[in-house]
């Protein structure tokens, strides 16, 4: 297959904006599809590291740094309306035209922020390929989880079947988990605002009497016990990770997916989170950690996380979350869409490669 993968215009496709979870799954579809053997062109800012068959500049850093005003990458907005959006669109939908072919795929994660760019190609299929956000719009959508598939047809009143969506994990590369014996301490990992629990991490872990460390971005006056890290990079953030007794997940919303739960288990580590959204698919109440409803189920699983199997904790993540094994998923994927060139609905044999 050729695909036009989208990338978002407020990063550069590096690792240095690896705290942009849009951008390092755009890095790692971008891999998963050259994996599989497709032909890619990514539409990216001009500095790039994901593996392609050609980087086609939509952005660059000096525009970046233009139209975002000084505003950090991890911040900013996802809006069609939003200047550096409609930069990048336009060049975007001029780019595609030059190098379109007849049953070409667009794969975008910036739902309907990055639709004008593809509105101008309506005979090829349009994919969003890893939802975790509201503005869903496309015919073929692939959902992080199906309790934000289900939450996002809710919103949009669809109560029918639709045959070509899908559900496939967000996925990791196993080999950037380390794997340590647990040192005396708990972690939190992600944005410091409110809607994400930090009030619930800070008294849990106090109330429990253990140390606790946090690493992300945002308001740090929120952090009212432990040790505030920062915003560390990947590697660094990981080495935490795989150290701590469990990682504390007590998100206030519905979390789409929530990629650090599976990332802290690729380390086995196990997962202390609120019982709803995301965590419901990716925590194993009693196996992989625990989903609490009170500060006192908080409280109490940390107590009693030394008791669960840090190995088959790994083992599960990567059965579940591993590269490899969202490849095999999303190829049996695209086989289903390529029968809409054909018979679609009325196939009876299926060819995935």
């Amino acid at each position: 297959m050729r695909v036009h993968l989208l990338a978002l215009p407020n990063v550069q496709t590096t690792k240095e904006y690896d705290l942009d979870g849009f951008c390092t799954m755009t890095m790692r579809f971008a891999k998963l599809l050259k994996g599989l053997g497709h032909t890619v062109f990514l539409y990216a800012g001009e500095e790039n590291e994901a593996p392609c068959d050609e980087l086609v500049t939509i952005v660059t850093k000096a525009e970046q740094q233009q139209y975002q005003g000084g505003m950090q990458y991890q911040h900013a907005l996802i809006e069609a309306h939003n200047p550096l959006w409609g930069l990048a669109n336009g060049r975007i939908a001029t780019e595609i035209g030059k190098r379109k072919q007849p049953r070409d795929l667009i794969c975008t994660i910036g739902g309907g922020s990055q639709g004008p760019a593809v509105v101008q190609h309506p005979e090829l299929m349009v994919v969003e390929y890893s939802i975790g956000y509201v503005g869903n719009y496309s015919p073929y959508r692939v959902f992080q989880s199906q309790a934000w598939k289900h939450l996002c047809y809710g919103r949009q009143s669809i109560d029918h079947v639709r045959f070509f969506d899908d559900v496939i994990p967000g996925f990791f590369e196993v080999e950037k988990f380390p794997v340590r014996e647990p040192e005396d301490y708990v972690c939190y990992v992600g944005r410091f605002v409110p809607r994400k629990g930090l009030s619930v991490v800070c008294d849990a872990a106090r109330l429990a009497g253990v140390p606790l460390k946090l690493i992300g971005h945002g308001d740090p006056n929120l952090i009212t016990y432990g040790e505030n890290l920062g915003a560390i990079h990947e590697v660094e953030r990981n080495e935490v990770m795989a150290r701590a007794k469990a990682l504390i997940c007590p998100t206030l919303y519905i979390e789409p997916f929530g990629c650090i739960s599976p990332e802290a288990q690729m380390c086995g580590t196990p997962i202390i989170s609120t019982d709803c959204g995301g965590f419901t698919e990716t925590v194993d109440h009693g196996y992989s950690g625990f989903r609490c409803n009170v500060l006192g189920e908080f409280v109490d699983a940390i107590k009693q996380v030394h008791t669960l199997d840090r190995a088959a904790i790994r083992q599960r993540a990567i059965e579940l979350y591993s590269l490899e094994t969202a490849a095999i998923a999303y190829q049996a994927y695209f086989a289903r869409l390529n029968t809409l060139w054909e018979k679609g609905w009325d196939t009876l044999e299926f060819q995935v490669q």
